[in-house]
């Protein structure tokens, strides 16, 4: 067994990946898997950046209560019937506090973007609600669900990237799948008390997500509470076909636009109690094709931090092209670092304290006073904290021989090199 019960909490246990001879070749298409083992997750998926969608993830989730209560456990198939709306709007007025959410006119974009605006919660389910009443929808039959192409609506609000257990921390409405528990990122910054990268989203039929990468280079995984999706989504390098002569990314893509580039793409058909992984470096664009909610994480950990630390290192590049005209003005390297952040979300700074972070609470995982839990109900077992220390030390090693890091006036290769030195002791 890769977890199991141990004080009320689940651990997670990780074991040294077997040495097979496997086709590491990509699938012909997604797999659909229900009662994944840890284990298998970590090294089948994750570890080698390959999608997967998990069924069953939040059966006994909180959140289940946003859709509408049938009769009976039994007959509550949210799956039979998802053309029909099944928000439960009254449960969540009473339960979730009105307040400021960040809302998308999918009808309406800027600059590449769908036009960002803010309404008070309750407004936006009454707006939501209104708009479903008002509309008598036909089924959503299987030819639509194989379409992106929706009929325009009035309003196409997509409530997204809402920080709905930050702002209500007393509300535990979900409870992070066991597979998706190793996150370094949501770590750190819960923890401290920072913005974190743990959404809801809530979106009526026909609204969609722009085509993109995740942040940093990071996973995600998104679950469906109610509702279905559609996600056209690709491997790393695919993305290159689509891009313009100066290197521009599409703001939308359909199947007819892939095909005559001869991109390499997996349709996702995702159910509601399903998770789907997003693997880093992956492009995607989703849609909603049914009154949907779900909770998104962005993550990353061991198997996929010198991505983003390679991404990382991108992005400072990008930004002193950008400004290379100021290269002779005081302090330039820390206005690039200043700019890196404000346009990737982290810099150099904050990446090397978050692997001191991680790596002070594995190097004190050895003790019992010192146990900690990951999102309040996993712990590791010793492999798996082995494992971290291992990455942590790798790419530490790999710091301290960055040029910008071993010339830079913060002392970021004095940092390093003592890190390095508390994780190879």
């Amino acid at each position: 067994m890769a977890s199991e019960e141990r004080d009320g909490d689940v651990l997670l246990q990780l074991h040294p990946e077997e040495v097979v001879e496997t086709d590491t070749q990509l699938p012909e298409e997604i797999e659909r898997c229900s009662g994944l083992d840890y284990n298998d997750f970590f090294w089948r998926y994750m570890h080698k950046n390959i999608p997967v969608i998990i069924a069953n993830v939040s059966n006994d989730w909180e959140c289940q209560n946003w859709t509408v209560v049938q009769s009976s456990p039994e007959s509550r198939d949210l799956n039979s019937n998802p053309s029909a709306s099944s928000i439960n709007f009254d449960y969540l007025k009473t339960k979730i506090s009105d307040g400021p959410v960040p809302v998308a006119d999918c009808n309406s974009s800027y600059f590449n973007s769908h036009t960002k605006l803010e309404l008070n919660f309750h407004d936006y389910l009454t707006k939501w609600r209104s708009s479903i009443e008002s509309q008598s929808s036909a089924p959503w039959t299987s030819a639509e669900v194989n379409s992106n192409v929706v009929p325009a609506s009035r309003d196409n609000l997509y409530l997204k990237d809402w920080h709905l257990a930050a702002q209500m921390p007393g509300y535990n409405f979900y409870k992070v799948p066991k597979y998706f528990a190793s996150d370094w990122l949501n770590e750190q910054l819960i923890q401290q008390g920072k913005d974190d990268y743990r959404f809801v989203y809530m979106g009526p039929k026909n609204s969609w997500t722009s085509y993109h990468a995740d942040v940093f280079g990071s996973f995600s995984w998104s679950t469906n509470i109610v509702g279905l999706k559609k996600w056209l989504i690709m491997p790393p390098g695919e993305e290159l076909k689509l891009n313009d002569r100066l290197g521009n990314l599409p703001f939308s893509i359909d199947e007819k636009m892939l095909d005559e580039h001869n991109v390499r793409y997996y349709t996702i058909n995702q159910q509601a109690n399903e998770a789907v992984f997003v693997p880093s470096g992956w492009f995607h664009q989703v849609w909603n094709l049914t009154d949907t909610i779900s909770v998104n994480h962005n993550w990353f950990n061991g198997c996929n931090i010198s991505m983003v630390w390679q991404n990382l290192k991108n992005n400072l590049k990008a930004v002193c092209n950008e400004i290379s005209d100021c290269q002779q003005m005081d302090n330039f390297e820390a206005h690039c670092q200043t700019m890196l952040r404000a346009s990737f979300g982290i810099n150099y700074l904050d990446f090397i304290e978050l692997l001191e972070f991680i790596a002070a609470r594995r190097l004190a995982e050895g003790t019992v006073a010192t146990k900690f839990l990951l999102f309040d109900s996993y712990t590791m077992n010793d492999y798996h904290v082995q494992y971290d220390l291992e990455c942590l030390s790798k790419i530490t090693r790999t710091l301290t021989e960055d040029p910008t890091i071993q010339c830079s006036p913060l002392q970021l290769e004095d940092r390093c090199q003592r890190l390095l030195a508390r994780l190879e002791f």
